[in-house]
């Protein structure tokens, strides 16, 4: 749901990510339609699967409901500087955000878990969250110095 809101209806992430999260002067980089697959099934998807055959290992888990966290952050804190609505907020608050709290939570209280894989998931998932934006803006820097 959260990516057919972003890239389907209405659509214009690419637009909106590109120009008013990353600051770029063009629609379609640093994240372009590649670029945008492997983010959101290498590491979306990939993470959600790891998680769903790996019921026993909780760090894919955990690094996917950090991540779903991270991606929340961005559209709500968006959304609210900007004081109006973009391309997968609605997603972000009524289906990412419920999951990740819920999981992590569940994850926490089980006692099974062990911790060190919980926290080397959150760890990932926060450094996925965290990471993406300054590594797309270290590519605009790039292409725009001089060779």
């Amino acid at each position: 749901w959260h990516q057919t809101e972003e890239w389907v209806w209405p659509g214009g992430f690419l637009p909106w990510i590109n120009r008013e999260v990353l600051e770029s002067e063009d629609d379609e980089f640093p994240i372009d339609r590649r670029t945008g697959f492997v983010i959101n099934v290498g590491f979306g998807w990939g993470l959600s699967l790891l998680a769903a055959v790996a019921p026993n290992a909780p760090a894919p888990a955990a690094a996917l409901y950090v991540s779903h966290i991270g991606n929340a952050g961005m559209h709500v804190g968006w959304a609210l500087k900007n004081r109006r609505r973009d391309p997968g907020l609605i997603t972000a608050v009524a289906t990412l955000l419920p999951t990740a709290v819920i999981g992590l939570r569940d994850l926490k209280r089980d006692e099974t878990v062990s911790r060190s894989q919980l926290a080397a998931g959150i760890a990932a998932g926060a450094v996925i969250a965290l990471g993406l934006a300054p590594l797309m803006k270290r590519r605009i820097r790039r292409a725009a110095s001089p060779a």
